[in-house]
């Protein structure tokens, strides 16, 4: 399907595109192909339930998106087809169509924590209840993530979008969100990024490229042991010798050889450690286990 013909969704949650993850999958949908269809509804099924959206969807588009506004626009910018799904279940009220949306964005990348927080609070409005939205996204997400996400919309304006553009940790925002009064979230969020910063500034820089590999060079290493003489009064028949290669060599490592240490009070370091360590499949589950926890 050319992609000319297909609309974006309007009450898609998502608001931000990261430029560099759509500039990869263009290019991964070029080279290898499109592995996941892309979910649409047709126009008319989109307008019957929302035409409020007559003149934000134009008349030669004949599908609204779903699921699927990142390959929508990677094959865009590709200029390449797209592979759709048409479903036009979803129809019915705007909250279906936005609890579709964040069903299908859920652990994924496009959405920031705040845009799943709005998405959050339209659909409890909605619904009455967060117990409610659980039922309606199918277990997908518990109480306790839907209630720190609405936790982020207490935060003044300029701290979300600093949330959204992952300058705050999700962390700190979600604590401060949960305190009385405005000016004590962000207080809390002004304390703890210059705590953060101070802890930063401490940490010695990691030593790499061609300086660490001088610094390899100029450790001193230990002299090797020579054996050890035979006692002139013992006999010569009771002198042994052990040949060298049966004797392991003690295992010696210096500070470029081992990894360097984890932070386990900044969460960037350890999210960093387990992507570079663990397969996509494995960080999905570690992700899963953390939000069913909170």
């Amino acid at each position: 399907m050319t992609v000319d013909l297909v609309a974006e969704n309007p009450e898609n949650p998502r608001e931000e595109y990261d430029k560099d993850y759509i500039a990869s999958l263009a290019q991964n949908m070029r080279e290898v192909g499109q592995i996941q269809a892309a979910t649409v509804m047709t126009r008319l099924a989109f307008l019957v339930s929302h035409p409020e959206h007559k003149e934000s969807i134009p008349s030669d588009r004949e599908y609204v998106a779903i699921d699927g506004h990142c390959r929508l626009r990677a094959a865009r910018q590709a200029g390449i087809d797209l592979r759709i799904t048409v479903d036009d279940s979803p129809a019915g009220t705007r909250e279906d169509l936005l609890a579709a949306a964040l069903s299908a964005n859920h652990f994924r990348k496009d959405l920031t924590p705040i845009e799943e927080a709005k998405a959050i609070e339209a659909l409890v409005e909605f619904h009455g209840s967060a117990a409610a939205v659980v039922s309606v996204l199918g277990g997908a997400i518990n109480d306790s993530w839907i209630s720190t996400r609405r936790a982020l919309l207490n935060l003044p304006e300029e701290i979300q979008q600093e949330v959204a553009d992952k300058k705050v940790p999700i962390h700190i925002a979600r604590k401060a969100g949960s305190l009385p009064t405005l000016e004590d979230r962000t207080a809390y969020v002004e304390t703890k990024m210059a705590e953060r910063a101070a802890a930063q500034a401490k940490k010695p820089k990691p030593v790499r490229g061609r300086a660490a590999a001088a610094a390899k060079r100029q450790t001193p290493t230990a002299p090797a042991p020579t054996a050890q003489a035979a006692s002139p009064a013992a006999p010569a028949s009771t002198v042994t010798t052990t040949p060298a290669s049966s004797v392991p060599e003690p295992r010696t490592s210096t500070a470029t050889d081992r990894d360097p240490a984890i932070d386990w009070s900044d969460p960037d370091s350890i999210a960093a450690t387990i992507l570079q360590r663990c397969s996509p499949t494995v960080v999905e589950g570690i992700a899963q286990k953390l939000l069913a926890s909170l």
